[in-house]
Order: C-alpha cells, then sequence, then structure tokens
C-alpha cells in the first residue's frame, strides 16, 4: 500500500477512510511529511473539524523550554511551514497521543552510539544551516525531502531507526488497540482521524486491519512543489485532491 508518492518536483500524501463491519467508527488516515505547504496543513485543518477523535504523534523527550519543534528553522528558510507550527487541531476534536512516552524515549536514545544522539541533538542547527544559503534551498527540497524519504521507505536497520520507527511503531499499535477497544463501538457514524508520519503508516494500516477495518475511499493530496529554478524558496500552493474508490 502507498502512502506518499513523489519525484523531484512534488509529493502526495494519500488519505485513506478505514471501514469496520462491525463498529459505525470511521478512521481516515493522513500521511504526514513534517516540512510542506502551509496550505496543506490547513486542508488537514479543516478535515479533522469533523472528527471526535484524533491519534497523534510526538515525543516530547526534552524537558521544559528546551523543547524546541526540530523543523521549524528549515521550514521557514525554505518557504514552508513546519507540522508543528501549521497545523491547527479543533477544539471540538479530543486529542490522543499514541506515541511513545518521553521516558522510554529518553531511556533508549541515550542508549544508543554518541553519534545517534549528536543527531537527535543537534538535527535543529544543522538544517537550519542546511537550508540558509537561498541559492541551495531548491536543492535541500529535492535532495532532502523527497529524495531522502524515498530512500528512507526502503532501509530501517540501523540502531537510530529501530528507535525512530521500529520501536516507536510497537507502542504506536498497542496504543491505538487501546483505543479502538475503549472507543470503537458506537451507535452512530463516528470520524476519527489518525495524523502520523508517514514512515509509521505501514505499522499503523496493519494494526488497522488487525482490528478489523478494511480500507475504502482513498484521496492523492498534494502536500508539496518544488519551485522553479529561478526561485530561492518553496511557493505556498493550495493542494489538488484526486479521489479514488477502492473496490
Amino acid at each position: 500500500m502507498e502512502f506518499i508518492r513523489s519525484d523531484d518536483y512534488h509529493a502526495d500524501s494519500c488519505w485513506i477512510t478505514w471501514n469496520h463491519p462491525n463498529t459505525r467508527m470511521k478512521v481516515t488516515t493522513y500521511p504526514m511529511m513534517h516540512i510542506a505547504s502551509a496550505d496543506y496543513y490547513r486542508q488537514i485543518a479543516r478535515e479533522l473539524e469533523r472528527c471526535e477523535y484524533v491519534l497523534v504523534e510526538g515525543v516530547n523527550w526534552q524537558r521544559g523550554d528546551k523543547r524546541r519543534h526540530l523543523y521549524d528553522l528549515a521550514a521557514k528558510n525554505l518557504g514552508l511551514a513546519a507540522q508543528e507550527d501549521a497545523l491547527q487541531y479543533p477544539p471540538s476534536s479530543k486529542k490522543i497521543n499514541l506515541d511513545m512516552p518521553r521516558s522510554e524515549f529518553r531511556t533508549l536514545l541515550f542508549r544508543l552510539p554518541v553519534r545517534y544522539i549528536l543527531r537527535v541533538l543537534l538535527l535543529r542547527p544543522i538544517l537550519w544551516v542546511i537550508t540558509l544559503p537561498p541559492s541551495f534551498r531548491r536543492k535541500a527540497i529535492i535532495y532532502g525531502l523527497l529524495r531522502r524519504r524515498r530512500q528512507q521507505d526502503r532501509s530501517h536497520d540501523t540502531p537510530f531507526t529501530d528507535l525512530i520507527v521500529g520501536r516507536r511503531d510497537n507502542r504506536i499499535v498497542e496504543n491505538l488497540e487501546r483505543f479502538y477497544r475503549g472507543s470503537g463501538a458506537s451507535e452512530q457514524t463516528a470520524y476519527s482521524a489518525i495524523v502520523y508520519g508517514s514512515g509509521h503508516m505501514p505499522a499503523i494500516a496493519a494494526g488497522l486491519r488487525r482490528l478489523g477495518f478494511r480500507p475504502g475511499t482513498r484521496r492523492w493530496v498534494e502536500m508539496l512543489r518544488v519551485p522553479p529554478e529561478n526561485d530561492g524558496v518553496a511557493q505556498a500552493r493550495t493542494p489538488s485532491t484526486t479521489r479514488v474508490k477502492w473496490s
């Protein structure tokens, strides 16, 4: 199952609505890139207004004022938006974090070799420096967001990716099952959303299938488009949507 498709010019996200034969809960999965068009995040926010529950990711592994969004500076340089800044969740929805607890993540992170710990600690300033030169920003989108994402889809074989993807996936699926057992029964149609990084979507989809959900309608929505050669930053664009009905 494909959740995000991209080439060197744009990236699209596949929004899938999952149905269950024994419950009236409908779950829509929204695969995310953490840097994208601001219009993309606004469109998701409008979608979430109908949802009773919004299931989200996020490991707050730092403490107090030391916590910073990892992608905010790079997104600003690229003329795009960071998910944590741009995506506004509706107050009418109950937001539930499915992710690994901070204490568990910190324990596992600081057991890794130093080079992996530094990758997390220094990621924010490194991304800022890389995206600072205007002449390099278009290449940063192509190589840093689009091509790197495609390469990551094919390889999760380091201790770092095992923590960031594999171990977190285990907790996500456990928490998803716990959520469904407690809130899945409904006498009327109820909408829920899962807003998660695309790298976690294979595990989430497998977890939904084990719970009895099956994929229904899917929509391909544009997340970002690479600017022309003579532009220094990406240009925000209203996402386009294509509806596809699965049999």
